[in-house]
């Protein structure tokens, strides 16, 4: 079936009947990515990353779309809706391209608690997200808060990285050594 799609501004495919939006959505999806000028997410600060990848992990609407993209770009509201639909595709494919960029990377800095850990609730600390680490990196002061989360994407990752290659290296040593003693 030969489908045919007209180069709707955003405003305009918003304005679609939901039908009609749908199957424009479903073609969007297949678009390339595009990024506009945006910077690569490394070098997006890192609240912005975090709230970003938050914000994807749960169902989004056009409001929060909107929002990324202004967040992002600093374009108006106007400048957003007089885009073409398919730039607005493209455009979000690069950010959600990112940020399973950003949750690859991750993986790396995943960890899997011991038995002794989890019996003392290390679980605990799941309920702070990305708060905790702001606040290990900022060393518990509030003032510092603020400055962490405007620092590279980067420079945190690295900084996290260092911190489980640090703790692991220190876990393993301890281990060593308490059976060398035995």
């Amino acid at each position: 079936m030969n489908q045919t799609f007209k180069k709707y501004t955003f405003i305009e495919f918003l304005n679609l009947d939901q039908k009609e939006r749908e199957r424009y959505e479903a073609t969007g999806k297949l678009l390339k990515a595009k990024s506009f000028g945006v910077s690569d997410v490394m070098k997006w600060d890192y609240l912005t990353v975090k709230e970003i990848q938050a914000k994807l992990s749960n169902s989004i609407d056009y409001q929060g779309i909107i929002d990324i993209i202004q967040e992002l770009t600093a374009w108006g509201i106007e400048k957003i809706m007089q885009k073409t639909w398919i730039d607005i595709f493209q455009f979000l494919k690069f950010v959600d391209e990112s940020i399973q960029k950003i949750t690859e990377k991750e993986e790396n800095l995943s960890y899997d608690p011991d038995a002794d850990e989890e019996n003392a609730g290390i679980e605990n600390y799941n309920q702070f997200g990305y708060f905790a680490t702001i606040d290990r990196l900022a060393g518990g002061d509030p003032l510092k808060y603020e400055s962490i989360g405007k620092m590279e994407y980067s420079i945190i990752y690295a900084k996290l990285l260092l911190n489980k290659v640090d703790s692991e290296f220190i876990k393993n040593y301890h281990r060593i050594k308490s059976k060398s003693k035995s």
